[in-house]
């Protein structure tokens, strides 16, 4: 498994989302400490430095960092980075989620790796809220390839659209952005509507 967290922050200010406050951690270590409880054999964090704030919590739960140099050129290069991870380690698949969404429960993870088990090899499994697909999702090993060659926004855009959709909340797709959004967010959170 793979956690993209090499993102540029561009519309959050200043500040490093990731390195907000997100309550009991900074914003970037919910996924890993979310994932951590899920059997599986290789977990990274594609960061783009391994000095990160979020670095020691991403390692206490067991995730290595793996620094994309490209980061700046988009989440295309991370999603390349994370493929030939996986295929160096001889992965089965990759499953893919995104730092900046807290909200996924390991209940959808879960499911979303045992649908993809299930298909194999071909697997390509979405998540999927009000009928656009996204990630978190998993891709077969023979998909790692085409991931490889991933490259500037688009990442695996093309992919998704032939993924096979697993329908979920809407809330649990959440990704923070701006400031905005992190409100929205915690305050998901604090009304107990979320993982």
């Amino acid at each position: 498994m793979a956690v993209l967290a090499a993102g540029q922050s561009r519309r959050f200010g200043p500040q490093d989302k990731l390195a907000a406050p997100f309550g009991e951690v900074l914003l970037g270590e919910q996924v890993v400490r979310t994932l951590s409880g899920l059997a599986c054999a290789h977990r990274w964090v594609i960061a783009a430095r391994g000095d990160h704030p979020c670095a020691p919590g991403w390692k206490a739960a067991g995730f290595a960092i793996a620094v994309n140099d490209q980061a700046a050129s988009g989440m295309g290069s991370s999603l390349a980075l994370a493929a030939q991870l996986a295929q160096a380690a001889g992965a089965d698949a990759l499953l893919v989620a995104l730092a900046d969404m807290p909200l996924v429960p390991a209940s959808h993870f879960a499911a979303l790796l045992a649908r993809a088990s299930a298909l194999g090899p071909a697997a390509i499994v979405a998540s999927e809220a009000d009928g656009q697909r996204s990630p978190p999702a998993v891709f077969g090993s023979s998909h790692l390839p085409a991931l490889v060659k991933a490259a500037g926004d688009q990442g695996a855009r093309a992919l998704l659209g032939r993924a096979e959709p697993l329908v979920c909340a809407a809330d649990w797709l959440a990704d923070v952005d701006d400031p905005a959004a992190l409100t929205r967010v915690r305050a998901l959170v604090t009304r107990g509507e979320s993982c």
